[in-house]
């Protein structure tokens, strides 16, 4: 694909030119990966330009929306709370250069400010966006997202006062984390490896030496996670066991343990690129596409060492595979 430098600048002042040039780009790039992968999946069936503000709209009544399909009940102000603790805590920069892809409509949305303020990240972004439905081919929408997993977590506790399922709830928030950071690092995987074949290898490389520095900067957040989640083990060990029929314990301040662990995550989510790439190309470059399943089905990685040292991982893994054999 010859580099379209001089059009590219043209093109970015012109919003609907901009979104012509994304997508006969993107579908150049989603013909390659099916030959490259032998994954036969859809295109988009729409790309949307909106704006920032929307775009944070868009996600949150999304979480809102599937709050209410699982029938849980919550009040405004509860909502409100959790909000405000969203937009606060989310990594700066994060939705600038954001595009996100809603299985509901198939449609790809896209954050206008990137178009203007890094337009060098509309193809490696779209493309990661392509992996995703490619990925989806293999392994389906998870059940509970992570948010949803920590808002029912949240709400539980204020239901019941019952600090036992609140930890257990949050371990499992923390292992959704996991698997998430993996799966974003395949899409990554598969993305980069498409780039390489329809752009030059330079382009390639630079992408790959920005995700090592990324990971390398923010592994310790994953270890963070890890032994946040060693400590409400711990915690949850040591409550006292209590009569049944009273099934309460004692009052622990949720909002506060809540909020923190939606900072970590929300960190986590805007740097889940670096942190999950390594591991997951290591998996794909001995496995295949097909390790992805394998590995999130019946191995996730559920601890920081294994994104830190991809090999301890693939031990694991190696064993499942000859068990399976």
């Amino acid at each position: 694909m010859k580099k379209p430098t001089a059009k590219k600048a043209k093109v970015l002042n012109n919003p609907e030119e901009t979104k012509e040039w994304i997508n006969q780009t993107l579908k150049r790039i989603h013909r390659k990966m099916i030959e490259l992968f032998g994954v036969d999946f859809t295109y988009f069936s729409d790309i949307k330009i909106i704006k920032q503000s929307d775009i944070f709209k868009q996600l949150t009544q999304r979480i809102q929306n599937d709050l209410k399909e699982s029938g849980m009940v919550y009040s405004d102000i509860q909502w409100k709370q959790i909000c405000e603790s969203f937009s606060k805590n989310r990594v700066a920069g994060f939705f600038e250069n954001l595009a996100f892809y809603n299985p509901k409509d198939d449609v790809l949305y896209m954050n206008e400010k990137m178009m203007t303020n890094h337009p060098e990240k509309i193809v490696p972004v779209c493309t990661h966006e392509l992996s995703e439905k490619l990925l989806s081919i293999y392994l389906p929408p998870p059940l509970k997202t992570p948010i949803r997993t920590l808002v029912e977590a949240y709400i539980e506790a204020k239901k019941t006062n019952n600090t036992r399922k609140l930890y257990e709830l949050l371990n499992t928030h923390t292992d959704i984390i996991f698997k998430s950071v993996f799966k974003e690092g395949f899409c990554e995987a598969i993305a980069l490896q498409t780039l390489r074949h329809i752009d030059s290898e330079m382009k390639a490389a630079s992408l790959e030496r920005e995700l090592q520095i990324g990971h390398s900067k923010c592994i310790d957040l994953l270890f963070d996670l890890d032994n946040a989640k060693k400590n409400t083990e711990s915690v949850e060990k040591n409550q006292p066991r209590v009569d049944e029929k009273r099934q309460r314990t004692q009052p622990v301040n949720e909002k506060k343990l809540v909020k923190e662990i939606l900072k970590i995550s929300q960190m986590i989510k805007g740097l889940s690129y670096y942190l999950g790439y390594p591991l997951a190309k290591a998996v794909v470059e001995k496995y295949g596409i097909k390790g992805a399943k394998l590995a999130l089905e019946k191995c996730p990685p559920l601890k920081a060492q294994y994104f830190a040292n991809p090999q301890a991982y693939l031990t694991q893994l190696e064993k499942l595979t000859t068990l399976i054999e």
